[in-house]
């Protein structure tokens, strides 16, 4: 997820739309992982007790997702370009999400339903209302 992004990053926000990440992390841990894959200079927050996972209504994953066929492919793949998975910070189990907060307001949202998933990140960043 955090590759995919980073990779996008520029057309994100040629679009008008400003990236950040919650992460389950402390500071200190996520610094280095962010800046590996040259988004630390992006809004992040910690939140290590799950709050705000919990208020957007993000679901944790059941085993079968997250020791399925498609996770080994999704690894399988990641593992193909180059990345090497390190030690779990935070809950395993927790499927993230993509949101579009305009003013304040929730306008679009992607709830992963299982840790393979992909979102159009740029349908996601796209905002047609008025700012």
């Amino acid at each position: 997820m955090v590759s995919d992004v980073a990779r996008l990053r520029g057309e994100i926000e040629r679009m008008g739309t400003q990236v950040a990440f919650v992460h389950m992390s402390t500071e200190e841990k996520a610094a280095p992982f962010f800046e590996e894959f040259g988004v630390g200079d992006v809004p992040r927050f910690a939140d290590p007790e799950r709050k705000l996972y919990q208020a957007l209504d993000l679901q944790r994953g059941s085993l079968g997702a997250l020791l399925g066929p498609k996770m080994w492919l999704g690894a399988a793949r990641a593992f193909g370009r180059g990345f090497r998975q390190g030690p779990t910070e935070g809950d395993a189990s927790q499927l993230p999400g993509v949101f579009l907060v305009v003013d304040g307001e929730l306008v679009k949202a992607h709830r992963s339903k299982d840790p393979s998933e992909v979102p159009d990140y740029l349908a996601l960043a796209r905002w047609e209302g008025s700012r």
